[in-house]
């Protein structure tokens, strides 16, 4: 079964991890927010939700293609907020794949970003892009980017969640972009 979104084909799949489930997966694309890397995108959603939310999952979509060099970028001062949460967490002793680091500068360097999906936020019922890999100083919980609407940058931290509201179910913690134990970081506002 084939459904077209944003004008991507998706392939309604058996899921890789449970044999009573589903997945809707693209072919790899080249991914511009991953410097061209070639990933499928997953849409995470019901067959029902995908008839009755079309135009916004292939908008959310259509904006997560646009992303590029200039919001990973962006993503350092969070990144870099994750990570030092994590040092004062459990220590420098902890960091087996990576230097301590200092400053925000080369937080980009100790991550790889490895898939996309689009979902929906439990708590908003807010549509989101979802960036998920590794990074070097978490490798329990990895990392996870999410982008409001494909736009506007909403949450980094460890997999789980796709906005601080859905991990806390609090609509207040969305205020921040990273909230942790001991640094939380708060997006930018945009110029409208």
């Amino acid at each position: 079964m084939e459904l077209e979104v944003g004008n991507i084909v998706f392939k309604k799949v058996m899921s890789k991890y449970n044999e009573e489930w589903y997945e809707w997966l693209s072919s790899p694309l080249p991914i511009p927010f991953l410097n061209n890397a070639k990933v499928e995108i997953e849409l995470e959603f019901n067959d029902q939700d995908l008839k009755e939310f079309k135009h916004e999952i292939a908008t959310t979509l259509n904006n997560a293609l646009t992303l590029g060099e200039d919001d990973r970028e962006a993503l350092k001062e969070h990144l870099f907020a994750y990570y030092r949460d994590f040092v004062l967490d459990v220590g420098e002793d902890y960091l087996e794949d990576m230097p301590p680091q200092d400053h925000e500068d080369r937080m980009l360097e100790f991550i790889r970003l490895s898939s996309l999906s689009i979902c929906r936020s439990s708590m908003t019922k807010e549509f989101f892009c979802e960036f998920k890999g590794g990074c070097d100083w978490e490798t329990e919980h990895g990392l996870s980017i999410t982008f409001k609407n494909g736009v506007t940058i909403a949450k980094v931290g460890g997999y789980g969640h796709v906005t601080n509201s859905d991990a806390y179910a609090d609509l207040s913690k969305d205020e921040y972009v990273y909230y942790g134990n001991f640094i939380n970081t708060y997006a930018k506002q945009q110029n409208k």
